[in-house]
């Protein structure tokens, strides 16, 4: 796909956000990943499936983690030094060792800085962090099938060699 395509794509205002879906990644690497990931979205809030607030920080995200077989935390976060001005965080860990994260931003929300260069360095420095197989780039999850780089909204899928 052209850069063009790529650009239209990111920017389409039509209401709906654009998901960046990583395949789960180990705890650890979700460790680091979230170091990384809260010093730049450092303004906002963390809320588990309960809507109980988890403390904004890697160690108490992590620490909320591990002390539970399953669950999810979602949130809006703000940062004054990304591509993007504000995201909502999905971390999902269905009964096993490995948390699924999808990001999604509105394109409104996207700076005046912002060029797919920027868009496409920042994706590859968490998913290099996160060492997962597979980032999906899609409309607002309209297929429903998070790792299906066929369903219909994915305009970007990549695998690692």
């Amino acid at each position: 796909m052209n850069e063009a395509m790529i650009v239209e794509y990111l920017t389409d205002s039509d209401g709906s956000t654009r998901d960046i879906t990583f395949t789960p990644a180990t705890l650890v690497c979700v460790e680091e990943f979230l170091k990384q990931f809260l010093d730049a979205f450092y303004d906002g809030e963390l809320l588990d499936q309960d809507g109980e607030l988890v403390e904004l920080s890697s160690r108490d995200v992590m620490s909320y983690v591990k002390e539970r077989e399953a669950g999810c935390i979602h949130g809006q976060l703000k940062s004054s030094d990304s591509f993007v001005s504000q995201v909502h965080l999905f971390l999902d860990w269905p009964e096993d060792e490995e948390i699924a994260i999808e990001i999604s931003y509105f394109p409104s929300d996207l700076t005046d800085g912002f060029t797919t260069s920027l868009f496409f360095d920042t994706l590859n420095q968490w998913w290099n962090v996160l060492q997962a197989n597979e980032v999906f780039v899609r409309y607002e999850n309209v297929s429903w099938e998070l790792y299906n780089p066929d369903g219909p909204g994915v305009f970007y899928h990549a695998t690692k060699a």
